[in-house]
């Protein structure tokens, strides 16, 4: 079947529920005019929101941890090759699916918005304003960080406004994501109940906001959203870090205080599973991915994330295993955001903002150390802005490992810096003669999208 799926406009919706966060019943094949009609009816278009974030994440480490220099023992064929050899063409699968995927669940947040009017409890009208900007947001920050300049739709369009596939600068997108965070922000809840954990919270924009901030090295307006969010003393009030590291990725200790926002998969339940646990595993058809022996090396002795992320003996991901679930359905949550990542949000941001480090700089760092039983930074270690921010790139590369945020911290980097620490590590993983040049920074744009376009959506620089 032909997946038009960049269509914003999606006339036939198939909604499933979300793991664990409402007790509604699915509804299917319904025409958008004959919707979103009452409350309780936009609210099933909230829940579709989530869905559609289930399938963009369950795909999202194809673009991500492939592309990464965390990984290796991909193969060298066919589509895994490409990415991870930096010789993909617009043809890419992999490239159009995580497209598409991300369209559709951008189409899905449109419609909400678009009917909000209809929603008669103004509560639940500005909470789910809030979880459709957020997913929203969620959605352009990643295509913006992949793909460069890109298609920015903020209502839903009809199939032939083709004038709308226009690629639209980034700079556009940055201040749409900033307008819409700021709009989660106040109005989102502070907290759900237990039974819907997995929506989106005031503390989750936040962090989120911080992070679009950070990348656009706006370090006062990223601080300004870490602060209520870390304590006074760095341990966080609403979020914690989970005392233990492991546990966060298990099935069976998920939502713990360290998640900001996860998206949630539940194993043997009519498709709610994710397939990206059995992926990683020696029979997944990534070919065998594991942790690269230069990323296994930056690893204490002592650092207990080590063995809670990949298997000494074969480099195979550990992050995420589901022994009991059925192949491609496994119950494991993706951590999107989470408390450690606020700490070295604000660790980073601090360490930009001032002349050399402090306590402001070390001491979140040193939480996250703390956790995992490494040894700690102090103000000799950590004595100039070059050397803190050396230690905290390192430390988001140990923590975060198989959790698709090595790439997007890679091309935030200086991009000589990210070209010189990718051909180092192609050469010191035995691909000497690839060298990556700068273009292969964003992906191409997706053939299958430019040809419906009916030629508004033009492709990068270097894959024409």
């Amino acid at each position: 079947m032909r997946h038009q799926i960049f269509l914003a406009l999606i006339l036939i919706l198939s909604f499933s529920s979300c793991k664990k966060f409402l007790n509604e019943q699915p509804v299917s094949n319904l025409i958008e005019q004959n919707y979103y009609r009452n409350t309780e009816e936009v609210e099933a278009g909230v829940i579709a929101c989530y869905d559609g974030l289930q399938k963009v994440y369950d795909i999202e480490f194809k673009l991500t941890e492939i592309r990464a220099d965390n990984t290796s023992g991909v193969s060298l064929e066919g589509d895994w090759g490409a990415i991870k050899f930096f010789r993909d063409a617009p043809s890419n699968f992999f490239i159009l699916d995580y497209w598409q995927r991300t369209y559709n669940t951008i189409a899905r947040c449109n419609l909400v918005l678009k009917y909000l009017d209809n929603v008669s409890d103004p509560v639940k009208k500005k909470s789910f304003e809030g979880e459709a900007k957020f997913i929203r947001s969620l959605m352009y920050f990643n295509l913006v960080r992949l793909y460069g300049d890109v298609p920015l739709l903020t209502a839903a369009i009809k199939f032939d406004d083709f004038e709308k596939f226009k690629r639209i600068s980034k700079t556009e997108i940055y201040n749409q994501l900033k307008t819409d965070l700021q709009t989660a922000v106040a109005s989102c809840p502070p907290s759900w109940p237990n039974n819907q954990l997995a929506r989106a919270t005031k503390g989750a924009s936040q962090a989120l906001l911080a992070k679009v901030y950070l990348t656009l090295r706006d370090y006062p307006n990223a601080k300004l959203q870490l602060d209520p969010l870390v304590g006074s003393n760095f341990k966080g009030n609403t979020y914690q870090l989970n005392p233990s590291y492991a546990a966060i990725f298990s099935s069976s200790s998920e939502m713990s205080k360290e998640i900001l926002f996860a998206v949630r998969y539940k194993a043997s339940a009519n498709g709610e599973g994710n397939s990206f646990s059995y992926e990683y595993s020696n029979n997944g058809d990534a070919r065998n991915v594991k942790a690269s022996a230069p990323y296994q090396a930056l690893f204490e002795t002592a650092d207990v994330r080590k063995a809670s992320t990949f298997n000494a003996t074969n480099g195979l991901c550990t992050k995420f295993l589901d022994p009991t679930a059925p192949q491609r359905d496994a119950g494991n949550d993706f951590p999107v955001l989470r408390f450690a990542d606020v700490l070295l949000m604000y660790a980073e941001v601090s360490n930009e903002l001032l002349p050399t480090p402090t306590n402001e700089v070390i001491d979140p760092l040193n939480e996250v150390r703390n956790r995992a039983s490494a040894s700690v930074y102090t103000s000799s270690t950590l004595n100039s802005r070059e050397t803190a921010r050396a230690a905290i790139f390192k430390e988001r590369k140990l923590e975060f490992g198989f959790e698709n945020q090595r790439w997007y911290d890679l091309v935030r980097m200086e991009e000589s810096n990210t070209i010189s620490i990718l051909n180092a590590y192609l050469s010191a993983t035995g691909n000497p003669t690839i060298t990556v040049p700068v273009f292969r920074l964003v992906f191409p744009i997706p053939q299958t999208e430019i040809d419906l376009s009916k030629g508004n959506l033009t492709q990068n620089t270097g894959y024409n």
